[in-house]
C-alpha cells in the first residue's frame, strides 16, 4: 500500500489530515471524501448484517443496521474481504450499552461468526467409518483430531435452540429464552454446514478430543456425564454417530521409521 492510499484509508475512518498533502482541502474534495466514505460504511454494514443474519432477524433490521454503524465506526477493520468483517463483534455487542437488555445477542453473535468460520474452513476429509474399525483395539489409545472447521460449544442458557430455530428452522429449535444447559456444535464436513444440539455425553466426549485426550479417555467423560436417567450412555453407538456425522477429521499418517 503506498503512502497516499494508507492517508485515503485512514480519511475513510474519518483521519483526513494525512491525506490533504496530496490533494486539495476544499469543499469538493471533502463532499467527495463523503460519498467514499458513505459507500465503505454502506458495505460494512450490509456485511456485518450478512455476517450476522440471526443477530438482525432477533433485533429487527433498523437497530441491527443502526448498531452496525455504530461498530463499523468503532472497528473499521483491516481486512478487504468482506466476508471475514465483523469477527470482534460479538465481543464488542457484549459491551455495547443498548444491548445489555438482550443477554442473548452476543453469544447468538458467537454462533453466527462460527458458521462463517466453518464456511469459510479449508476443506478436510472426515474420518470414515471403515478407518476407525481398521484401528481394532489399538482405537482406545488413540488421540482423533476434530473436523477443522468444527466449533464446540456449551451454555447455561437456551441459546443453541435460539438459534437453531432461526438459522436450521427444520431442527425444530425452541424460540424461548429459559436457563438450560446445552450443547452445540457447528462443522462443515463436506459442501454445507451443519449444525446440532449436543446431549450432556456428546459434548464431554468432544470436549475430551479436543483437549488431546485418547478415545479411552474420552469414553470415560461421555460415562461420567450420565446423560440418560436409565443408565449410562451406549458410549460405542454415540461414537458411531459422531463418526457417520464427520465430527472428526481424518487422522494423516505419519512417516515411517
Amino acid at each position: 500500500m503506498t503512502a497516499f492510499h494508507a492517508a485515503f484509508a485512514d480519511a475513510l475512518d474519518g483521519r483526513p489530515d494525512a491525506l490533504w498533502s496530496g490533494m486539495a482541502d476544499d469543499e469538493r474534495s471533502r463532499a467527495a471524501l463523503a460519498v467514499y466514505r458513505n459507500t465503505t460504511f454502506k458495505a460494512r454494514i450490509d456485511a456485518l448484517q450478512a455476517n450476522y443474519p440471526t443477530v438482525s432477524e432477533l433485533t429487527g433490521e433498523e437497530w441491527f443496521r443502526a448498531t452496525a454503524d455504530a461498530f463499523a465506526d468503532a472497528a473499521p477493520g483491516d481486512d478487504p474481504a468482506m466476508a471475514t468483517f465483523g469477527e470482534s463483534f460479538p465481543d464488542w455487542l457484549e459491551r455495547f450499552g443498548p444491548a445489555r437488555s438482550l443477554p442473548y445477542l452476543a453469544p447468538v453473535a458467537r454462533l453466527d461468526r462460527a458458521w462463517t468460520r466453518a464456511h469459510l474452513a479449508p476443506d478436510a476429509s472426515p474420518l470414515a467409518s471403515d478407518q476407525a474399525a481398521r484401528l481394532g483395539p489399538a482405537l482406545a489409545g488413540v488421540v482423533l483430531p476434530l473436523h477443522p472447521s468444527l466449533s464446540l460449544f456449551r451454555f447455561d442458557w437456551s441459546v443453541p435452540s435460539l438459534w437453531l430455530a432461526h438459522r436450521y428452522p427444520e431442527l425444530d429449535g425452541s424460540l424461548e429464552w429459559q436457563p438450560a444447559t446445552e450443547g452445540l456444535v457447528i462443522w462443515r464436513p463436506g459442501l454445507e454446514v451443519r449444525a446440532r444440539r449436543l446431549s450432556p455425553a456428546e459434548y464431554d466426549f468432544l470436549q475430551a478430543c479436543r483437549l488431546g485426550r485418547p478415545l479411552a479417555i474420552a469414553s470415560a467423560a461421555a460415562q461420567a456425564a450420565q446423560s440418560r436417567p436409565d443408565g449410562r450412555p451406549d458410549v460405542p453407538s454415540l461414537f458411531a454417530g459422531l463418526i457417520q456425522a464427520g465430527i472428526f477429521a481424518s487422522p494423516v499418517p505419519g512417516p515411517k521409521p
